[in-house]
């Protein structure tokens, strides 16, 4: 008898744990979701919205190249620092010598601009009815902040994978739910004249003391 009295409680007592255990995360499921109930609460124009979870609520803002283009002209100024000067400077005065497809041919300016873009020439990218600008093969005019319209044109992969996030830098967040994000433009990182990245070489290997081997395995 007394052992149908303990059998019994233990059953009573495993059925309170349950139920308890239960309840437990029946209201620990209720608060999650008030939690996240609030997340998608956000303010514009401090009036109180609510959004879909998974939309965009920062945007994506891209590197741009700002005023007009400048060239270094090989001078300093009283503060000992290099004077720039506008493309037109020079470009709106001088007719443009369509024959000369590289660097080398140049007298007067430019000589030291290492140039390696395949068979481009300068009139490729650059206007030649006004140097502050680029042209796209079609002849479109295209304004020097837009440059990356110019690089798609002729980059169609490295482009798609820029817009997945696959090539090129960035700073910020992946999730635009929780913050924005700033992306480098093509020539933040590539030379517009000789865009191929040179090849890096690895550094030495760690010096081993003297006296100690250093075991390596390959696995096949």
């Amino acid at each position: 008898m007394a052992n149908k009295q303990n059998a019994g409680r233990l059953v009573i007592a495993i059925a309170i744990l349950m139920i308890g255990g239960i309840i437990t995360v029946l209201f620990t499921s209720y608060i999650i979701d008030e939690q996240e109930r609030e997340e998608y609460e956000i303010y514009e124009d401090g009036i109180q919205t609510t959004w879909t979870p998974g939309e965009a609520q920062f945007e994506v803002e891209i590197n741009r190249p700002t005023g007009v283009p400048m060239v270094d002209s090989g001078k300093k100024n009283y503060d000992g620092e290099a004077v720039m000067v506008r493309c037109n400077t020079c470009h709106d005065s001088k007719e443009m010598n369509l024959l000369v497809t590289s660097s080398s041919q140049l007298k007067d300016f430019h000589q030291g601009l290492v140039f390696n873009h395949g068979e481009l020439s300068c009139l490729s990218c650059h206007n030649a009815d006004n140097y502050e600008t680029l042209r796209r093969s079609d002849g479109q005019v295209i304004a020097f902040q837009n440059v990356m319209e110019l690089c798609g044109q002729c980059h169609g992969p490295r482009m798609r994978d820029y817009k997945s996030g696959l090539h090129g830098g960035m700073v910020g967040h992946w999730d635009l739910q929780r913050g924005g994000r700033k992306r480098n433009n093509c020539i933040d990182c590539h030379d517009p004249h000789a865009p191929a990245y040179p090849q890096v070489m690895p550094v030495f290997p760690p010096k081993v003391r003297a006296g100690k081997t250093v075991k390596t395995e390959t696995n096949h």
